[in-house]
């Protein structure tokens, strides 16, 4: 995965994109943008890939945490079995 850093480097400079979607999305995402009170869709859109996209991208650190939390866990239940071991002897 990219670090945040170059995320936020590649993310300064505005492109086009252009894609096709069925006829009941594009519906889909009009009903949305109303809801959300944006102008377009395209708004939406943004919306949609900042919020699934690149958010979730920089929240993903959070792994090394859960290594070391799972680690932890092995550690703690591996003590817990050699006490259960010692004390039955």
């Amino acid at each position: 995965m990219s670090n945040p850093q170059s995320i936020s480097r590649r993310v300064k400079k505005d492109c086009i994109v252009s894609i096709r979607m069925p006829k009941g999305l594009v519906e889909e995402l009009r009903d949305i943008q109303k809801i959300n009170h944006f102008m377009d869709i395209s708004d939406e859109i943004r919306y949609i890939i900042r919020k699934y996209c690149i958010m979730q991208t920089l929240q993903k650190p959070g792994d090394d945490a859960m290594k070391k939390k799972e680690q932890l866990i092995k550690d703690l239940n591996q003590i817990l079995q050699e006490l259960k071991t010692d004390s039955s002897q």
